[in-house]
């Protein structure tokens, strides 16, 4: 199996297209076309890490939900559903997991972006009177 069928196969993401995979590829160095359970070609490190890459790039790039579209002509109506990850937050953490443990820069940069992010919850007083 090739890296890329490998990157392929390992994710459910639809907006991602073969050029994104052989990026990520190429980002850390290994070549698309690979034997990817080679040893010699292909590190379990490399592995790991396009793996959090693949994280990396949907959180960044990609909304974690879209909008659903309906067309219609002369009765006929097709309609493309809403996506929505519900597990993004799951995902982002495993993803730092694995910068963290190979000492990759994405990790905190990733857990930088994830914090600046959140909701932050003000509480509300009551007030009688002004």
């Amino acid at each position: 199996m090739t890296v890329l069928e490998w990157l392929e196969a390992s994710n459910m993401y639809s907006s991602f297209e073969e050029k994104h995979y052989i990026r990520i590829a190429l980002d850390r160095g290994v070549d698309p076309e690979a034997d990817v359970y080679d040893e010699t070609q292909v590190t379990k490190r490399q592995r790991d890490l396009m793996d959090a890459d693949v994280i990396w790039y949907a959180v960044l790039k990609r909304p974690s939900n879209t909008s659903s579209t309906s067309q219609s002509h002369n009765g006929y109506q097709k309609t493309i559903g809403s996506e929505q990850d519900f597990y993004q937050d799951d995902k982002i953490q495993y993803a730092i997991r694995i910068y963290k443990r190979y000492g990759d820069e994405r990790g905190e940069d990733l857990e930088e972006l994830t914090n600046a992010n959140k909701i932050k919850f003000v509480p509300i007083v009551d007030v009688d009177r002004l």
